[in-house]
């Protein structure tokens, strides 16, 4: 309880602050950028954990995104303009989230804004945003606060938690694994609700939910062992829980599955168990990255070959898809571009007109969440990802 009514209170201080700037900067809101349209370098900015707990998801992120950029520039850029993504750190706060941001907006001229971490920085700059009336676009996120909202600015790429649990939960009853069970670190209760309605839809059953904030992770290993799940969900985003947690059960000779969603079993969660995954499924929100086979993982893996990066990774094929992404809304923008044009040609992107191969995006005026896309991976007994 305590917990929530301090993120209640952070909340609120973080949106009186964005009010705060937006209030002082609205008298010289613009709807282009600094620069004249059609001129000088194409800004856009990205405020992004760089250094904290989140800093493996955005640095893969952010290299897959800059190697499709630099290709970009190599060829000339967007009718001779070349794309600049100016990246600043803001360690998962969302008030430096919010200053970063207008940093970009006012003083550098961003005509969008692209991969933010998490559900808490890309909410706590909506403000600034929808006062500046600029693209908010691919933040690496999938949480009913950013995918539930109504708003003309914001694009995703990547399919929602909701998506991800749904395909998860319409394939476990089929297989015979319908005993379920919960661990989370007591952040989202809302979001956990709302799973646990997806799984009563399923008609899979709930035998146990454990939060294991300031609990003994060992007594919260039996007390879900107790309760006999077929597969335990791991929806804690505190990656120290998650790998004491995955270790305590397989030292006990837990034989079921466990499942984590895109983000939650980042390579930090992943890298840290080593063979002690085995048997950890993992849904995912791009093609295999590493299945050369589907054109635009080629496409992919021969730009990061090119630019000397041998290591492949979801999070990187996502950033570089959505990079890609991008740049073809500034070609559709035209020679002038402004930020309402932007908007408008993006919203124009559709499976139609623009190929993907292997990945589908479907933008419209009334749908900004460009694709639906889940498929799942496994880890074997040699910590490695099985597709």
């Amino acid at each position: 309880m305590q917990r929530s009514i301090h993120s209640r209170i952070l909340n609120t201080g973080i949106l009186l602050l964005a009010l705060a700037i937006v209030g002082r900067s609205a008298a010289g809101h613009s709807d282009n950028p600094s620069h004249p349209p059609g001129q000088g370098d194409i800004v856009i900015g990205q405020s992004a954990d760089l250094s904290g707990q989140f800093a493996p998801i955005s640095q893969q992120f952010l290299t897959g995104a800059n190697v499709y950029f630099a290709q970009l520039n190599a060829q000339g850029g967007i009718r001779g303009r070349k794309l600049r993504l100016l990246s600043a750190d803001d360690k998962g706060d969302p008030e430096l989230a919010v200053r970063n941001t207008v940093q970009f907006l006012q003083n550098a001229g961003a005509v969008a804004l692209f991969g933010y971490t998490g559900a808490q920085t890309s909410m706590a700059v909506q403000p600034i945003v929808n006062q500046r009336k600029v693209l908010f676009f691919a933040p690496i996120t999938g949480n009913r606060a950013v995918y539930s909202t109504a708003n003309r600015h914001i694009f995703t790429i990547r399919a929602s938690y909701v998506n991800e649990y749904e395909y998860l939960f319409s394939r476990l009853p089929r297989i015979g694994l319908k005993r379920l069970a919960i661990f989370d670190d007591g952040t989202g209760p809302q979001q956990i609700a709302f799973i646990k309605t997806l799984i009563v839809n399923a008609k899979a059953q709930l035998v146990a939910s454990e939060s294991g904030i300031g609990q003994d992770i060992d007594k919260i290993a039996d007390k879900l062992l107790q309760a006999r799940p077929d597969v335990i969900l791991i929806m804690s985003v505190t990656q120290k829980l998650n790998v004491a947690l995955i270790k305590s059960l397989h030292a006990k000779a837990y034989l079921g599955y466990l499942y984590c969603n895109s983000l939650i079993c980042s390579p930090l969660l992943t890298n840290n168990l080593e063979d002690t995954a085995n048997g950890l499924i993992i849904s995912q929100i791009v093609p295999f990255p590493w299945r050369a086979a589907t054109p635009i993982v080629h496409e992919y893996q021969h730009a990061m070959l090119k630019a000397g990066i041998k290591k492949f990774s979801y999070l990187g094929l996502e950033g570089f898809i959505a990079a890609k992404v991008l740049a073809e809304g500034m070609r559709r923008a035209g020679p002038n571009m402004t930020r309402e044009k932007l908007i408008a040609a993006m919203e124009g992107i559709n499976q139609t007109n623009y190929k993907l191969a292997g990945f589908r995006i479907n933008y419209s005026a009334t749908n900004h969440h460009g694709s639906t896309y889940v498929d799942t991976t496994t880890i074997d007994k040699h910590g490695t990802i099985v597709h």
